[in-house]
């Protein structure tokens, strides 16, 4: 058993034990308001299910790499940590309830999205009004309290630790918040750009797209998913702001972050719906401008990218048939196999970061970053 192995079922059963904690003060606090805890609990709780915990152990991870005495493990199964891993959770369903709102998805993790629950409980009890306004709109005050609701754990994640350690670690966790709703704004931003025609330049046409889509992982996901948590969990930890383990940690949470979005946007088009909860095809049904699609296109001919053409103007003109063609065509062009190589590349540049930094790193930690490197970037779903 590795320590990643080991670490696993501490961190996520004291974050979900936490985060039950959380729920049920929600609901005591409500509980003279039954649409609150009828409608709105009740969908924070749905939110907060199924996930794999993967930030709150990130952030765990970080807690243990100052060094010291303390038991690895006794510090991940902690309340620091769990609190931690509580914000970081609460913080993640917020932005996933938003995101499907703004991508108008239907489901998240095998179950309706937020929104399309409320729309369908506005339905079935036949209350005035649209329906699909009053899911939108109850979604995003969902997010805005899970918002919330994170934001009060931080606090208490921070309230026993050196006040220089507290004020970075927020600051870090002010930081992540800020980039992906910029992150989200540069995915709108650049869903709605037109596409180049097929015929122009499409080598230069694709290159340019992969650098947008780039972009928006960074700052959107790659990021958040990675490089924060350790980082918020290291200082919160006592780990100088500016030393330099936390500049390998940049780097390798960077890196690591964009090849784990990468291998995410192959589970978009090829992933398992049994594993991934999502149907086949997803992303390209949604449109999504990814680093895949747009390796696609300059390896692509002409007709090959006016099937991505249609298949990504995001408006139901693309059938299932052509969805199931553009999947094909992303990957006998060689556009998959040169995503894997991408993400091989990515990879290997937040590895080679902690190679870099021999003394910053406890020989043990290092051997949980490689094993957690590894888990990000090889999953299925």
């Amino acid at each position: 058993m590795t320590d990643v192995d080991a670490l696993l079922p501490l961190v996520r059963g004291a974050v979900d034990a936490r985060l039950d904690e959380v729920l049920a003060r929600l609901r005591a606090q409500w509980q003279d308001s039954p649409a609150v805890t009828d409608e709105l609990l009740e969908a924070a709780a749905t939110a907060l299910a199924g996930g794999k915990r993967m930030r709150a152990v990130l952030g765990a991870v970080g807690l243990t790499l100052e060094g010291g005495d303390a038991d690895p493990a006794a510090v991940a199964a902690g309340p620091t940590a769990a609190r931690l891993g509580a914000a970081l959770e609460l913080y993640q369903a917020s932005a996933l309830v938003h995101d499907d709102v703004i991508d108008a998805a239907d489901t998240r993790r095998g179950r309706p999205a937020a929104h399309r629950r409320y729309a369908a409980r506005h339905r079935r009890a036949g209350w005035t009004g649209s329906a699909d306004v009053y899911g939108v709109s109850a979604a995003i005050l969902l997010g805005d309290l899970l918002m919330s609701a994170a934001t009060a754990q931080l606090g208490q994640a921070t309230a026993g630790c050196e006040r220089g350690a507290a004020r970075a670690a927020r600051d870090a966790f002010d930081a992540m918040t800020a980039e992906v709703a910029v992150g989200q704004f540069l995915d709108v931003h650049q869903e709605v750009m037109p596409l180049p025609a097929p015929t122009d330049r499409p080598v230069a046409a694709g290159a340019a797209m992969r650098e947008a889509a780039l972009e928006v992982i960074r700052h959107k996901s790659a990021r958040y998913s990675v490089m924060y948590p350790l980082q918020v969990g290291a200082l919160l930890a006592g780990v100088a702001p500016h030393g330099e383990l936390l500049t390998a940690l940049e780097v390798f949470g960077e890196e690591i972050g964009i090849a784990f979005q990468l291998r995410d946007d192959v589970l978009g088009v090829f992933g398992d719906p049994a594993l991934t909860g999502k149907p086949a095809g997803d992303d390209l049904r949604e449109g999504k401008r990814t680093v895949l699609v747009a390796l696609a296109w300059q390896r692509c001919n002409n007709a090959g990218r006016k099937l991505l053409t249609r298949v990504l103007a995001g408006d139901e003109a693309a059938t299932a048939a052509d969805l199931s063609a553009a999947a094909a065509l992303i990957r006998d062009c060689g556009a998959l196999n040169a995503h894997e190589d991408e993400i091989a590349a990515h990879t290997a540049t937040g590895l080679a970061a902690l190679e870099a930094a021999p003394g910053a790193l406890p020989e043990r930690s290092r051997r949980t970053l490689l094993g957690l490197a590894e888990m990000l970037t090889a999953r299925r779903s």
